[in-house]
């Protein structure tokens, strides 16, 4: 009970303390505004209204006892005792102020270097952006699907595709590969690209499709366009087809790239029968001439093939397997494939639809061919089947065995397919329009001012992934691009194009997302939300937080120098009020010997070293930035000169100034406790007989 008495005691005159400074501090602010206002009436400005308004707010503030000195009448006495000598106060508050205005100065330097390089490696915009890419994941794409999950995350403004490929591009006797970007008007915008000469990158209404043209011919032109309602079958019956000798065709779950993927399927000897059905329209293949639109016109469909078949999953490129149910039995499923991987053949009458052909026969595989509700086959009778069915210019048949001894197929690409590579044509003709940056211009050797409407060949290599279902990469056909805009970029050789021509080449899923936040605090959330669905994302927040920790280094060190100045200030202040207390003895017991309390002489010394310090502060302050913003005019003066415009090096943040005012008041405490301590210990008698 007596330590927590004792405790007690301790911390209710520790918080009488802090509370006395604290009004000490209060009114010191409050005199020196008062004064400031006094000063106005001199230039005939009436201010006796808040005058008499800041001396309520003082009386209140103040709060002392009958009996006892108010703080007002000490801080003015302190300020008269200053003045008495004057040039010792000039000196120790400038000492004090050349202390405070080094770490001012040397830490505004720190800060504002901080901004400069901050300001050159991103713009304000780009803090709120997050850049999407495609992750370890090798099954996670980018397309409209994610990017109508991304948008509806909480905190995304907006999503912004882009598409990047690599493009050779042929302009008169000279062939480059080159970086080519497909983007819309809104990317153009997040990234900020400054367009030098030419115009500005215009969305299209037209978005277009895209084909794939074995032939290399321009597919797309003389498709006949027929009433369609999707999902619904396109003729009654069924057709026999089989998968083309080059081709390892995925099949989905439905008649949309959009759904699951079941896996592939192969060849086969005696091949398949299948319903046709209005499906996804899925901008590759020549859509055997007839595409199917609603009655809107708005929405267009492709012809997909609904079949039963056997699945096969690819193990690594080139290598396929086959997927496997229970008792090591090859799966099979219902699934759709796109009508141009495959090549069809005769029509089976008596059946209007697949459905019902399942259901009607009894389950049996007879020389290959699908004839029933079969939903097994064993590992060595699909083998059989298998090895007598895939061409043997694509395929190479190994038998490999399980870990349990189950035996299976292998089916390994053969060079001469891997080596085919598929040529893409656009549906429709492309927008041509190239945006290339002065860096490319200056690999062509082309002036900015005259390239405009000049044109060069272009042929996109499209990566593999990007078209769904599509393995291997892609050769876009040669087509013209005319150059519409030069973009302010001489360290990058590329050239922007618009989206919907790469959408006119079938591509699907993009190479990158550029996702915008409503607010930098939102990021650090969408990035992890985001990388839970197996994508990786970068943010310039990166960057700058590694800018920001070098520059937190660099302003320590530079403040611990400016503090050394600071310490060697407070000495100083320390040695004024030791003396002032010798020289003032005398007084000391003049002041007692007339009733006023030791604790308000303590108060009186205090007084002194804190106008010192919170002036010296101030003044310190005002050194600093202004010691600040000289440096940054020599150093812009010199920049503008050599064409770089200007830089400003030096700036203070408001909580760092009230950090260091804060201080200053500290260290006028400190430097007037010993002082005052003594002042309140000196005895009347023996203060009166100091000679």
């Amino acid at each position: 009970m007596e330590i927590w008495q004792k405790t007690k005691s301790k911390l209710i005159a520790v918080w009488r303390i802090i509370t006395a400074y604290g009004v000490f501090l209060a009114l010191l602010g409050l005199f020196f505004l008062k004064k400031l206002f006094w000063l106005t009436k001199k230039i005939k400005v009436n201010s006796d209204f808040i005058i008499n308004k800041i001396d309520r707010l003082m009386d209140k503030i103040d709060g002392k006892e009958i009996g006892e000195v108010s703080r007002i009448y000490l801080i003015e006495l302190a300020m008269r005792n200053l003045k008495s000598k004057k040039m010792r106060a000039v000196v120790t508050i400038g000492g004090m102020a050349l202390g405070v205005g080094a770490v001012v100065f040397l830490v505004s330097l720190g800060y504002g270097l901080e901004r400069l390089v901050i300001s050159r490696v991103a713009r304000l915009d780009e803090l709120k952006m997050i850049d999407v890419g495609m992750g370890e994941v090798a099954t996670s794409k980018m397309n409209d699907a994610v990017m109508d999950k991304i948008v509806k995350m909480e905190g995304v403004s907006e999503v912004i595709p882009a598409v990047s490929m690599v493009a050779k591009v042929k302009y008169k006797n000279s062939v480059v590969d080159m970086m080519s970007i497909g983007v819309d008007e809104k990317y153009i915008k997040a990234v900020g690209a400054k367009i030098l000469t030419g115009n500005n990158l215009k969305d299209k209404k037209d978005d277009g499709v895209g084909i794939i043209s074995d032939e290399g011919e321009v597919a797309g032109w003389n498709q006949e366009v027929v009433t369609a309602v999707l999902g619904t079958l396109v003729e009654k019956g069924l057709t026999a087809f089989n998968v083309r000798p080059e081709k390892l065709v995925p099949i989905w779950n439905e008649c949309s790239r959009e759904s699951e993927m079941l896996g592939y399927i192969t060849r086969q000897e005696g091949g398949y029968f299948g319903e046709k059905r209005w499906g996804e329209r899925y901008y590759v293949g020549d859509d055997r001439g007839v595409v199917g639109q609603n009655k809107k016109g708005s929405e267009q469909y492709s012809v997909w093939i609904r079949t039963k078949a056997p699945l096969w999953k690819e193990e690594k490129k080139g290598v396929v397997v086959p997927v496997f149910g229970g008792n090591s039995y090859q799966q099979w499923e219902i699934g759709c494939v796109a009508q141009t991987d495959v090549e069809e053949g005769e029509k089976l009458k008596g059946f209007d639809n697949l459905d019902d052909y399942l259901s009607g026969k009894e389950e049996q595989i007879v020389d290959g061919r699908i004839l029933g509700l079969t939903t097994t086959a064993t590992a060595s009778a699909t083998a059989v089947a298998t090895d007598s069915a895939i061409e043997t210019n694509l395929f190479e048949t190994v038998v490999a065995t399980d870990s349990a001894g189950v035996e299976w197929v292998e089916l390994k690409k053969t060079d001469q397919a891997d080596n085919k590579q598929k040529q893409l044509s656009f549906d429709g003709l492309p927008e041509g329009e190239a945006f290339i940056s002065s860096g490319m211009l200056r690999v062509f050797g082309l002036n900015k001012d005259k390239v405009i409407g000049e044109k060069f060949g272009v042929s996109f290599i499209i990566p593999d992934g990007l078209v769904p279902g599509v393995t291997g990469r892609l050769q876009s056909e040669q087509t013209d691009y005319q150059v519409a805009g030069v973009i302010d970029d001489e360290s990058s050789n590329y050239f922007y194009f618009h989206l919907g021509d790469a959408k006119k080449l079938g591509v699907r899923n993009y190479s990158q997302l550029k996702v915008v936040g409503k607010s930098q605090e939102v990021i650090p959330g969408v990035r992890k939300e985001i990388e839970t669905s197996g994508l990786r994302t970068v943010s310039t927040l990166d960057t700058v937080a590694e800018i920001e920790k070098l520059f937190r280094t660099l302003r320590l060190v530079l403040g611990l120098l400016g503090t050394i100045a600071l310490a060697v200030a407070a000495l100083g202040m320390f040695n004024t009020m030791t003396v002032s207390l010798l020289e003032r003895t005398r007084e000391v017991g003049v002041m007692k010997a007339m009733g006023m309390l030791s604790n308000d002489v303590r108060e009186l010394f205090l007084a002194e070293s804190m106008i010192m310090g919170v002036g010296g502060g101030v003044c310190g302050v005002l050194l600093g930035v202004v010691g600040g913003k000289l440096v940054s005019i020599l150093l812009t003066s010199v920049s503008v000169i050599k064409g770089q415009g200007a830089m400003d090096i030096s700036y203070v943040p408001w909580f760092f100034v009230s950090f260091i005012l804060g201080v200053s008041f500290m260290v006028g405490i400190m430097t007037g406790w010993y002082p005052s301590r003594r002042a309140r210990q000196i005895s009347a008698l023996n203060a009166l007989r100091y000679e």
